[in-house]
């Protein structure tokens, strides 16, 4: 849902998944499953997620991404999910995962992410 352009647009695939990942969300939950409760955590941690990218400048993986200084950002410091296959989770130490669907991929922790 978070990467579906006539819902929400401006989240894609980095964003989504640090969002789920601060969320313990697993990122192939259907959102017509998730409680109220549920649905405001994983949209303060899209707001929390998003403001913290601005602060930083975004995410520049290359010289092409950078703002209007010619500088790149460096939110790519601060990711927990995205881009982190096997790499150790942040909180418990369990190599990041990444699936794939419809042409995208999904990073996030098997363990802190369980399926519901």
């Amino acid at each position: 849902m978070l990467l579906d352009q006539t819902v929400v647009s401006g989240i894609g695939n980095i964003y989504a998944d640090e969002a789920l990942w601060a969320a313990r969300l697993h990122p192939e939950t259907p959102a017509d499953t998730l409680s109220t409760r549920t649905v405001n955590r994983v949209l303060a941690e899209v707001r929390a997620v998003l403001e913290k990218a601005l602060v930083e400048g975004g995410t520049s993986f290359d010289e092409q991404y950078v703002n209007v200084n010619g500088e790149a950002g460096y939110f790519a410091h601060s990711l927990n999910a995205y881009g982190r296959t096997g790499q150790p989770c942040a909180r418990c130490g369990t190599p990041i995962v990444r699936v794939s669907f419809m042409n995208r991929s999904s990073h996030f922790c098997p363990r802190c992410q369980r399926p519901l």
